[in-house]
């Protein structure tokens, strides 16, 4: 009797732990709701949270990083304000936050090599410059020519960021335009009609093959002229490492050689086989070129180089705005590599870090110089062209 009872408590057992079919369907349906529900928060209310939550790590890092970082957000708002409200801003932390703004991350051995903001402010003022902007040409040019039919077109001497200019307005400044059109919402062509490199005497009586090869029929009032130069003493060393077209008798341990044997040394700009224009020295390309273009009677800008690394956001935003443009609704997207990208024309070109180093540091502004430069070059540089671009006629520059 205990062997049957023994096994019929066996029996009893494995029925209660048995699940029944009832339970079977309610378990599985609880399994498939929480299933669903899991799924449902992952696709839906976890990115929300996420993205908040990634967002808010980012800036509490930038902060930390740079405790100009906060004010860097205030300033875009309001692009014309370049006013420096504290001395710390004269310091690397103002250079920190222009590199985390482009996206650059700066680690603490970058940081001793940077130079302090200062030393910019010392070569180019604390303000941006754009000829030109607060004339008429702008209110004209909008007056004259239809929305859809505005354009800028890039000028400029070699080593003078044409190519970044170019690239920071694609990114940034668009147009609207017909849909079925090749460069529709583009605002820029690469270069004028006439050649981006090319004088300013070549208006009008020059036609580039890209506007040929690329069937760009656009009348050449419709595109407005937007023209890059350098501080003279930072381009000639720009031109020491990589002269182009650009030839005149030097060395690569004695450059810019303005002056040879006592004389000043030629120099000549080979445009094409057949446009080759003569001019006194290295220093006098520069001269020659940039007054052809600031007495040029057609409607232009001329932008300083230096403010395309200092200054990108808001010099981009104004010549947009010159022409009636709409800057991207996202974000301002910066060029942080070497906007001549890896062509081999252009081997060597700076990338954004690079031409802080190099272009923020008052020190590399005549390195190489001679003595014999330098005063040549003080003498000889245009000084109504220095003045107009907020440039320093003199070779050394004093940084307190």
């Amino acid at each position: 009797m205990r062997k049957s009872s023994s096994s019929d408590s066996t029996n009893q057992t494995t029925k209660d732990n048995a699940p029944s079919s009832s339970s079977s369907r309610r378990f599985h349906f609880l399994y498939i709701t929480v299933v669903i529900a899991v799924g449902i928060f992952n696709v839906t209310i976890f990115p929300i949270f996420g993205e908040i939550f990634f967002k808010t790590t980012i800036q509490q890092q930038q902060q930390q990083q740079s405790p100009l970082a906060l004010n860097a957000q205030d300033n875009t708002k309001d692009a014309t304000s370049f006013k420096i409200e504290a001395e710390e801003d004269f310091g690397k932390d103002r250079v920190v936050q222009i590199l985390h703004k482009a996206g650059v991350e700066v680690a603490a051995d970058m940081v001793d090599k940077l130079p302090p903001y200062s030393s910019a402010v010392a070569q180019y003022g604390s303000e941006p410059i754009i000829i030109g902007l607060d004339g008429d040409i702008c209110p004209n040019y909008r007056a004259r020519v239809p929305l859809d039919q505005r354009w800028v077109g890039v000028a400029g001497m070699m080593n003078t960021g044409t190519h970044l200019l170019y690239f920071l307005l694609s990114k940034n400044c668009h147009i609207p335009r017909p849909i079925k059109s090749k460069w529709h919402r583009s605002s820029a062509f690469f270069q004028v009609e006439w050649g981006k490199h090319a004088p300013a005497s070549w208006y009008k009586r020059h036609r580039s093959g890209m506007y040929d090869q690329l069937k760009i029929d656009v009348p050449v009032e419709n595109i407005l002229t937007v023209v890059t130069t350098k501080d003279p003493y930072h381009w000639m060393g720009s031109m020491c490492r990589k002269s182009y077209t650009t030839n005149w008798f030097h060395t690569k341990h004695n450059c810019p050689n303005l002056i040879k044997n006592g004389q000043p040394n030629p120099a000549r700009v080979r445009y094409s086989p057949e446009n080759i224009t003569h001019h006194e020295t290295l220093l006098g390309v520069w001269n020659d070129y940039y007054n052809g273009y600031v007495h040029a009677e057609f409607p232009k800008l001329l932008i300083r180089y230096e403010d395309l690394i200092f200054h990108q956001e808001h010099v981009v935003g104004q010549v947009c705005k010159c022409i009636g443009g709409t800057m991207s609704s996202d974000d301002f997207t910066p060029v942080k590599e070497s906007a001549k990208g890896n062509q081999p024309a252009h081997v060597g070109g700076s990338d954004l870090v690079q031409s802080v180093m190099r272009y923020g540091d008052a020190k590399k502004r005549a390195e190489g110089f001679s003595d014999v430069d330098r005063e040549y070059a003080e003498k000889a540089v245009d000084k109504d062209l220095v003045k107009m671009f907020g440039y320093k006629s003199e070779s050394r520059i004093d940084e307190n």
